[in-house]
C-alpha cells in the first residue's frame, strides 16, 4: 500500500503547477477510493467508532472538493453551528492539510506557498492550504470564515485566501479575557455573522434548524462526558490517526447527526472495553504526527501504551442554550482552553490528566505554532509540579521534510521507559 500511495502522491505533486485541475481530479479520485476502502475494508484493529470516524472524516473532506459552492473554508475553532443550519459544509485548514499529507503530496503545496513568499517558519498546515489555493488546485468556496482564537496565522491566512478567491470573508474576533462585556461583544458578532450568511447565501437562517443543530451538539457533549468517565478506568485501543479524525467530530462537525452517532459509538466501545491493567497512560497535547512511521510504531495500538486523548479534543465541552444561541456560543468561544492566558490551557490539561489517571504527558510543539511553543516550558513546570512527568517533543504535524525522525523516536522511547520504571 505504501508504494501505491507514494506513486499516487508523485502524480499529484507533478501536476500541482502544470495542471492543477488534474491534481484536483486525482485527489478527488484518491479520496473516493480510500473512503470506500475505509468503509468496506477497514483495518482490523479499529474499533467501531474509529472505523466510523474514518469514513465520516473522508466524506467531510471530499464534499467541499466536489461541491465547493456549498462549502466554506474555515479555521478549526470556527463555530460551525450556523453553517450546518444553513446546509454549508465546512472545510477546515488542518483537516485538509492532513489529508494532503496522507496522499504524500504536501511537499508540492508547501513549496508552491514558499515560492510565493510565505515564510518557511509559517505553520505547515497553513502553508499547505495556501499552496493549494494559490496553485489553483483547491476550488473556490462560497466564502471563508475564521476566528482569531489561539492561532496567530488565522488572520493572515484567511485574509489572503479571500483575496486569492475573491470571495466574502468574515472574522470572529475573540477577546483575550472573558466577562459580560466580552460575551456581549462576541454575541453581537454572531448576529452579524448571521446577516453575513443570509446575504452571501441569499437565504434566511431557519431557527428550527439551528435549534436541531444545538440539540444534537448538546446530546453529543453529554455522551462525550460519559465517555471520559468510562475511559478513566478503562483501556481503549487507540492510534494517532484516529485521534486526529476525532478533531472533525469535536469541532467542525459538532452538531451534525454524524457527530452524535460517533459519540454514541464511542461510549459503547468504552463501555465494552477492558479495565485498566497497568498500561502506560499518555495524555497528548496539541496535534499528532500521525504520518510518522517511527512514532506510529511506538504508539499505535501498543498494548503497553494507552493514548488517552489529545487536548485539542477536550478544549471546550459546554452545552449551548437553544433559547439564547448567540450568547451561549459566545460563552463557549470565550471559555476555550486555548484562549486567554496559557495557564487556562495548562489547567484544563491538568484537570483531564487527573480524571484519566495519566502517567505522563507529551507536549508536542508543532512547527510554527507560536501559541504552543511559547507556553511549553511554563506548562511543563506546572504539570510536573503536580506529579505528571512531561516530555516536550518538537516536530511537525504535517510536513515530512521538517522532522528529525531519529531524535524524536529516541526521546519518546526513553520517556516511556522512564514511565514504565515508575509503574
Amino acid at each position: 500500500m505504501g508504494t501505491v500511495v507514494e506513486k499516487f502522491g508523485e502524480m499529484v505533486r507533478k501536476n500541482v503547477e502544470k495542471n492543477p485541475l488534474r491534481a484536483l481530479e486525482l485527489l478527488r479520485a484518491g479520496y473516493f477510493i480510500s473512503g470506500k476502502q475505509m468503509k468496506y475494508m477497514p483495518k482490523h484493529q479499529l474499533l467501531p467508532h474509529q472505523k466510523y470516524a474514518a469514513v465520516v472524516s473522508n466524506r467531510a473532506i471530499r464534499a467541499p472538493l466536489t461541491s465547493p459552492d456549498h462549502s466554506a473554508v474555515v479555521s478549526v475553532f470556527t463555530p460551525c453551528e450556523l453553517l450546518h443550519a444553513m446546509g454549508i459544509m465546512p472545510q477546515f485548514t488542518e483537516g485538509l492539510a492532513c489529508y494532503i499529507n496522507g496522499a504524500k503530496a504536501e511537499s508540492a503545496f508547501i513549496r508552491f506557498a514558499e515560492n510565493a513568499g510565505i515564510p518557511q517558519t509559517y505553520c505547515s498546515y497553513h502553508k499547505i492550504l495556501i499552496g493549494a489555493a494559490l496553485s489553483g488546485v483547491l476550488p473556490k468556496p462560497r466564502f471563508v470564515v475564521n476566528t482569531t482564537l489561539a492561532c496567530d496565522a488565522n488572520n493572515s491566512t484567511f485574509r489572503l485566501l479571500a483575496d486569492i478567491w475573491k470571495v466574502p470573508h468574515f472574522t470572529l474576533d475573540i477577546p483575550y479575557r472573558s466577562s459580560d462585556r466580552e460575551v456581549s461583544y462576541v454575541a453581537e458578532q454572531m448576529r452579524e455573522f448571521v446577516l453575513f450568511l443570509e446575504e452571501t447565501l441569499s437565504q434566511k437562517l431557519s431557527e428550527k434548524m439551528l435549534r436541531n443543530v444545538i440539540r444534537r451538539e448538546n446530546r453529543s457533549i453529554r455522551l462525550y462526558q460519559e465517555f471520559f468517565n468510562e475511559l478513566s478506568q478503562k483501556v481503549l485501543p487507540n492510534d494517532m490517526t484516529s485521534e486526529m479524525y476525532k478533531i472533525f467530530l469535536t469541532h467542525v462537525l459538532l452538531g451534525t447527526g454524524e457527530a452524535e452517532h460517533y459519540f454514541e459509538l464511542l461510549v459503547d466501545d468504552a463501555q465494552k472495553s477492558e479495565p485498566s491493567n497497568n498500561e502506560i497512560r499518555i495524555l497528548w497535547v496539541h496535534s499528532l504526527p500521525f504520518w510518522q512511521r517511527s512514532m506510529k510504531n511506538i504508539i499505535n495500538f501498543n498494548p503497553r501504551v494507552q493514548l488517552l486523548c489529545c487536548d485539542l479534543n477536550f478544549d471546550v465541552m459546554v452545552e449551548l442554550n437553544e433559547e439564547n444561541p448567540y450568547e451561549s456560543i459566545a460563552k463557549k468561544l470565550l471559555s476555550h482552553s486555548l484562549g486567554g492566558e496559557n495557564t487556562r490551557r495548562t489547567d484544563r490539561i491538568l484537570e483531564m490528566a487527573k480524571l484519566l489517571h495519566a502517567d505522563g504527558i507529551v507536549y508536542f510543539c508543532h512547527w510554527g505554532c507560536k501559541h504552543t511553543l511559547g507556553g511549553a516550558n511554563a506548562a511543563k513546570c506546572i504539570l510536573e509540579d503536580a506529579g505528571f512527568p512531561t516530555l516536550i517533543l518538537d516536530g511537525d504535524g504535517c510536513d515530512r521534510g521538517n522532522v528529525n525522525d531519529g531524535q524524536m523516536s529516541t526521546r519518546m522511547q526513553a520517556f516511556l521507559e522512564i514511565l514504565e520504571a515508575k509503574k
